[in-house]
């Protein structure tokens, strides 16, 4: 690939990338809530609700320190509990309270209802929509591999009616 479309590329996910943060904080401001504490709620809700800190890490694709910090104020919030886990007492297991839990069912109702989000994409049929996600899967299978796509692209979350 060239310098100016690898240039491009650069630029052009950067730019997606920003406007989608942009609609997701603004979501997150209505709920008191940051994106990434959105996703975590996201992640245990799609993982049996139990997590280890370097899973989430892995899945949520943040260093440790990060997931320590976001941890801790989604902890102090009563959005999820961290024990020990009992047969490995260094490790621990992260999961979602029913206050959480109640949470993440509010974020995914208003998202149901909002047109524009994660993007405007209104003026692009559901083929090309779809099209766009068959070439980020693909470059996905590069970098992050089937695992990933299989634990965080394709879950859905349990129990919450997508109708």
């Amino acid at each position: 690939m060239n310098l100016l479309l690898k240039q491009k590329t650069l630029l052009m996910v950067r730019a997606l990338y920003f406007c989608m943060e942009n609609k997701w904080a603004e979501l997150g401001k209505q709920f008191n809530i940051s994106p990434a504490q959105q996703h975590i709620l996201f992640l245990l809700s799609t993982n049996n609700n139990k997590l280890t800190p370097k899973k989430i890490g892995e899945l949520g694709c943040w260093h440790a320190s990060t997931v320590t910090r976001l941890l801790k104020r989604l902890e102090k919030s009563g959005l999820i509990d961290i024990k020990v886990n009992k047969t490995q007492s260094r490790f621990k297991i992260v999961s979602m309270t029913n206050k959480g839990k109640a949470l993440l069912d509010q974020l995914l109702d208003a998202v149901k209802y909002m047109d524009k989000f994660p993007l405007d994409m209104h003026h692009l049929s559901e083929k090309e929509i779809l099209q766009f996600l068959e070439y980020g899967n693909s470059i996905l299978d590069v970098h992050k591999g089937e695992d990933f796509k299989k634990n965080v692209i394709s879950k859905r979350v349990d129990g919450y009616n997508y109708a």
